[in-house]
């Protein structure tokens, strides 16, 4: 069966596997360069060079607004090399090697749709907390893109409105994990340099209200945005992905918070139904199956 490399590009982390259509082989991941295209390119190139001879292609999930289907990068996110470029033309040259890219939210969307949770969903929506907010929409069964490439750019949604062009006032800063978790270190006089998540639900778990209160308010309001994401596209399931959806604790509490909402609703009440919220199975892997299942579908093959 033949192999393929798919590469996850995060802002710390470029995290790669060997993959076929069925299997992971081999996982590692190197540090994202952070000074230039140049160096980026160095770093794909010697991970590649250890599969040499063994895969027929790359695939790629990367942040930004990227156009798959020729593989221009309007930004890159977090990368601030990666600007008005080619970005699959760039590693194909270096590689001499197919080459298809993806926005890293629509191939979490994409490995749901042919692994995990949104298999056989028409109407779906993957989204993924950390550092920000990103995800993919699902509609009709057809992954959305929009046309600019930006629809799942769920941390640039506004949350209170009373000053739109505040950051505070962006889901990405109100809804990041990272900031959820340093919020409650400082609460409890822990370093936030190494209190990690697993701590936080370890001091929830031992009854400590500071921090479970701190929580509670956190999945409250992370389920309102849902709750307008169920008004604006209706879908059948919400997919929480991102590295803490693998604690059960933050899945139980947002739909208990966002069915305490719904109880109340107006919206809810007429319409007659709640919004089913799943924690991915493919957790740190899903942009790994999206990246590669959109590879296998695409010209590039």
């Amino acid at each position: 069966m033949k192999k393929y490399l798919v590469f996850d590009v995060g802002g710390s982390f470029i995290k790669f596997a060997l993959m076929d259509s069925s299997s992971i082989y081999k996982k590692g991941k190197v540090k994202t360069p952070a000074d230039s295209l140049g160096s980026f390119l160095d770093a794909i190139e010697q991970v590649c060079r250890t599969f040499e001879g063994k895969i027929e292609g790359v695939a790629m999930s990367m942040p930004g607004l990227i156009d798959s289907s020729t593989g221009y990068a309007v930004h890159g996110g977090s990368l601030e090399y990666v600007r008005k470029l080619n970005m699959a033309d760039k590693i194909q040259e270096r590689l001499q090697l197919p080459v298809w890219i993806e926005n890293d939210g629509k191939c979490a969307a994409l490995g749901e749709v042919w692994k995990g949770q949104l298999k056989d969903v028409q109407n779906g929506i993957a989204f993924v907390l950390g550092t920000g907010i990103g995800g993919g929409i699902v509609l009709n069964g057809q992954l959305v893109k929009g046309h600019h490439f930006g629809a799942g750019e769920f941390s640039f949604i506004r949350t209170e409105g009373s000053d739109p062009l505040s950051i505070d006032d962006f889901l990405g800063h109100v809804g990041s994990t990272t900031r959820l978790v340093r919020s409650a270190a400082l609460r409890i006089g822990k370093d936030p340099a190494s209190f990690s998540g697993e701590d936080m639900f370890r001091e929830i778990r031992r009854g400590n209200k500071v921090v479970k209160n701190i929580f509670q308010k956190y999945c409250t309001i992370v389920a309102g945005q849902l709750m307008s994401l169920q008004a604006i596209l209706d879908p059948e399931v919400i997919i929480i992905g991102g590295g803490m959806s693998a604690e059960p604790m933050l899945i139980e509490e947002l739909q208990r918070s966002l069915y305490d909402l719904q109880e109340n609703d107006f919206f809810t009440k007429v319409n007659g139904y709640r919004t089913e919220i799943k924690g991915s199975e493919l957790g740190n892997d899903a942009n790994l199956y999206g990246a590669l299942y959109q590879y296998l579908n695409s010209d590039s093959r």
